[in-house]
């Protein structure tokens, strides 16, 4: 099977303040055997990550996403900077921490992969850190992670 990209799109529910900013987000992925291997960071999709294979449906000539057939374990998480000229400086940090990241320059926000080898102690004390500072808020977009027993 060759590897064919497909953009697959998502619908959002959007909040009575209009969040997320669109009612459509847009993921690439991979065809794989019995569907599409999910490839990069959701911003605003909740329930997947990268790695996840989904099945798609075809309407009106785009492809949507249909279902969740097999989850990869890794967790998304979505940061919020609060200071925007600290973006990069959050960005190297949860790269140290052995996330990927996807920035929304728009926003300056953060879509961020915590792969499933990884823990989640440092990178947690980490956002509640910055949090708590009022430097950065944050959201999980799929959490498949075992929250450590100290931050329950």
């Amino acid at each position: 099977m060759n590897s064919v990209y497909k953009k697959v799109l998502f619908r959002l529910e959007q909040d009575e303040n209009g969040y997320p900013p669109a009612s459509v987000e847009g993921l690439w992925a991979k065809a794989v055997e019995g569907g599409y291997t999910v490839d990069n960071i959701p911003f605003h999709v909740y329930g997947i990550a990268p790695g996840d294979v989904i099945a798609t449906r075809e309407e009106d000539g785009e492809t949507w996403f249909d279902a969740l057939c097999s989850s990869n374990g890794s967790s998304v998480f979505r940061v919020l900077v609060k200071p925007p000229e600290t973006l990069d400086q959050v960005r190297a940090a949860l790269q140290d921490f052995g996330c990927n990241c996807e920035t929304e320059q728009a926003v300056k926000m953060l879509a961020v992969e915590v792969p499933t080898q990884r823990s989640l102690d440092t990178l947690l004390y980490y956002l509640l850190t910055q949090r708590e500072a009022g430097l950065l808020d944050f959201e999980e977009g799929v959490l498949r992670h075992t929250i450590p027993e100290e931050f329950r």
